[in-house]
C-alpha cells in the first residue's frame, strides 16, 4: 500500500499517459529540483518510442511506489547504489536527488558510495578468484601446451 507521503506522487505517476507526462512526473516526488537535465536518451524514446519509457522506467517506479515496501529515503539510497553498481552515472544525479528529496543526507549518499565500491572490489576479488579457481583446477585448462615458435 501507498505511503501516506507519496498518495500525491503516485496519482500524478498514475494520471499520466504519454512519455512526456510520464517523466515530467517523476519530478513530483523531489520538490525543488525541477526537472532534470535533458536526457538525450529519454528524449529519443519520447519522440520515437514513447513505450519504451513505461516499459522499462515508469511502470516499475510507479510499482515501487505503490506498493509501499521500502521507505523513499531507503529505496532512492538503493538505487542510487544499483546505479553506481552499474555504472549509470547519468543516473547518479537524479537519483542523488531523489534520495536527498526523501530526507538522506549528504553523509548517507557518500556512505553508499562507499559502500557500492566496497562491493565491486570485493566482490571482483571473490567472483575473480573463484573463476580463476575454477579455470586453473580444469583438466582441459591443464592440457593446454603452450604453442611451439
Amino acid at each position: 500500500m501507498v505511503r501516506p507521503e507519496e498518495v500525491e506522487v503516485l496519482k500524478a505517476m498514475k494520471a499520466a499517459k504519454t512519455g512526456e507526462e510520464m517523466t515530467k512526473s517523476w519530478t513530483v516526488q523531489r520538490p525543488g529540483y525541477g526537472s532534470p537535465p535533458e536526457d538525450p536518451s529519454i528524449e529519443f524514446y519520447k519522440k520515437r518510442k514513447p513505450e519504451m519509457i513505461s516499459t522499462f522506467a515508469h511502470n516499475q517506479l510507479t510499482q515501487m511506489l505503490d506498493r509501499g515496501i521500502l521507505d523513499p529515503k531507503t529505496r532512492y539510497l538503493v538505487i542510487l547504489a544499483c546505479y553506481m553498481m552499474a555504472e549509470h552515472w547519468d543516473g547518479v544525479f537524479p537519483q542523488c536527488c531523489n534520495a536527498k528529496a526523501a530526507g538522506a543526507t549528504d553523509e548517507e549518499i557518500m556512505e553508499v558510495a562507499f559502500l557500492a565500491c566496497y562491493a565491486v572490489g570485493k566482490s571482483k576479488m571473490v567472483d575473480t578468484g573463484l573463476a580463476l579457481g575454477k579455470t586453473f583446477e580444469s583438466p582441459t585448462f591443464k592440457k593446454i601446451q603452450k604453442l611451439k615458435k
